[in-house]
Order: structure tokens, then C-alpha cells, then sequence
């Protein structure tokens, strides 16, 4: 039995050592011939002349709407951590928006804005405006992150309103046991007393 075992390993080993040795040809690929780059020519530039007659007619300059760039504004102080800065410059841009047009990016931001704003979190605006994209913006990829938002704000408050009702009921159960602990401590007294006067008497 040892012995099978022993020359099934052995053989086993001795295919894998010599499979591992086999490599496959060397092919040797023909040379390509490098040819020289291009010579480099130098066009003229072109002259634009207008025909006798005829105006010249130039396309009128790019001018950047008030719109673009205080989003331009609001997107560079939102990525360099100045959320006060970002959260005006967002108002700016929506307020110059005309109706309709789609924002649901810009209105994240600026509910993001007004949460990380240090040290006064503004969570009245941003619970306001994170409930504007989910209701407006129903198909948005913002709506996801806008609910999970809310939904922690909404557990963290309840917390902190079961955290102070339980500070509340705690303060007021201290209070009628320390009232109590005061009648008790008097009812000892006035037994003591009683105590007392009943052994004096023979």
C-alpha cells in the first residue's frame, strides 16, 4: 500500500516537474525598418480679407452667464472646504436659474453646504432643501443620499429627544427620592426621639 502511494507521488511530481520545464519556441521576428519622421512644414497663416463691398462679419465675443459663474464659484469654494462661501454662492446661481431647469447637483451641495458649515450647522435649510431634491427630483442618483441624510437626522434627533426626556424623568425621579429620603430621615428622627424618651422611663 505504502508503496503505491509512494510511486503515485513520485510520478505525480516527477509530470509536474517536467511540464513546468517546457517552454514554447522562440520565434524570431523579421526586422522593421525604421523610417525617418516626416520633414516639418511651415504653413503661412491665413489672411481672412473681406471682399470689396461685402462687411466683415465676426462671431460676437463668449461672454460667461452671471448663472455660470457663480456656479463656477460655488463648485470651487465647495472643493476647497469653504462651505459658508459655497452655500451663498449656491443660493446666487438658483436664484439666477430660470424655472425648470434641472438643479438637483446643485441643491445636494448646497445642502451639504449648510450641514458642514463650522462650527453653525444650518440643519433647517439643508433638512429644507435635501426634502426638495426627493420631491421634485424623484428619478435623481441625489435622492438616495438625500434620504439616507435625513433618516440619520431624523434618528439623531430622536435620540437626543429620547436622551433629554430621559434626563428629564431621571432629574425628576432624583427629585421625589431626595423628597422622600427627607421625609424618611425625619420620620427616623421623631422615632429616635420616641426611642429615646421610652427608655429614660423606668
Amino acid at each position: 500500500m505504502w508503496a503505491k502511494l509512494l510511486a503515485a507521488h513520485i510520478m505525480g511530481t516527477l509530470l509536474i516537474v517536467t511540464a513546468c520545464q517546457k517552454r514554447p519556441p522562440v520565434v524570431a521576428f523579421p526586422a522593421v525598418a525604421v523610417l525617418p519622421a516626416p520633414p516639418a512644414v511651415a504653413f503661412p497663416p491665413l489672411r481672412v480679407e473681406a471682399l470689396p463691398g461685402a462687411p466683415l462679419v465676426l462671431p460676437p465675443p463668449v461672454v460667461r452667464s452671471p448663472a455660470a459663474a457663480e456656479l463656477e464659484q460655488a463648485d470651487r469654494s465647495f472643493g476647497a472646504g469653504i462651505y459658508d462661501e459655497a452655500a451663498q454662492a449656491y443660493e446666487n446661481y438658483l436664484r439666477l436659474l430660470p424655472p425648470g431647469c434641472p438643479c438637483d447637483q446643485e441643491l445636494f451641495r448646497l445642502g451639504l453646504s449648510y450641514v458642514l458649515r463650522n462650527p453653525n450647522s444650518d440643519w433647517l435649510r439643508a433638512t429644507a432643501v435635501l426634502k426638495q431634491i426627493v420631491h421634485e427630483y424623484p428619478s435623481s442618483s441625489f435622492v438616495a443620499p438625500a434620504n439616507l441624510i435625513l433618516a440619520l437626522r431624523s434618528e439623531l434627533n430622536h435620540i437626543a429627544g429620547d436622551t433629554a426626556a430621559s434626563a428629564k424623568l431621571r432629574d425628576e425621579r432624583i427629585r421625589q427620592l431626595s423628597s422622600e429620603l427627607d421625609r424618611l430621615s425625619s420620620e427616623l428622627d421623631r422615632l429616635k426621639k420616641i426611642d429615646s424618651g421610652r427608655r429614660k422611663r423606668p
